[in-house]
């Protein structure tokens, strides 16, 4: 498989993947939201607060794939050994840690109201510390393109 053929089924994995959490957010949550409510009148209070951070942490997940889809963009054109490459490489590393602060709010709020069930709590934990790690692979790798980068360029001077 060539590197094009990749880039392409990557492509329509994130469009697939954009969709599929376009549809959580807009249908599927406000939908399990108000089925949850009612099922347990004693916490509906915490429907919209709930809601709003499984929308938002949704969200950091849109602008990931955003990222990632543009980055792939620049590798299909040549052109990701450029310093544009790097903004769509710190918007990842924002998506990152938005989400990990996403994952501590909802832990926080529901460990001060009613908090769920202690699976649900450890994933919220789990995906605090795997935001902050990639975020912090994402600057790694981010250091690596600036330093690929000015090799490129000296190279391209030289010839």
């Amino acid at each position: 498989m060539n590197n094009r053929t990749a880039v392409m089924l990557l492509r329509i994995l994130l469009i697939g993947a954009f969709a599929a959490t376009l549809a959580l957010q807009v249908i599927a949550l406000p939908w399990l939201s108000g089925v949850m409510a009612d099922e347990y009148p004693a916490e509906a209070y915490m429907r919209w607060p709930i809601l709003a951070l499984a929308i938002l942490g949704l969200g950091c997940v849109e602008v990931g794939i955003v990222c990632t889809l543009r980055l792939l963009g620049f590798t299909l054109r040549d052109e990701v050994f450029s310093r544009q490459a790097l903004r769509w490489v710190d918007g990842i590393i924002g998506a990152f840690l938005a989400g990990s602060l996403v994952c501590l709010t909802t832990f926080v709020y529901q460990s001060t109201t009613v908090a769920g069930p202690p699976g649900w709590m450890l994933l919220l934990i789990c995906g605090v510390l795997a935001g902050i790690g990639l975020a912090l692979l994402m600057v790694v790798m981010r250091s690596l393109l600036l330093q690929a980068t000015s090799l490129r360029a000296e190279l391209d001077t030289v010839i």
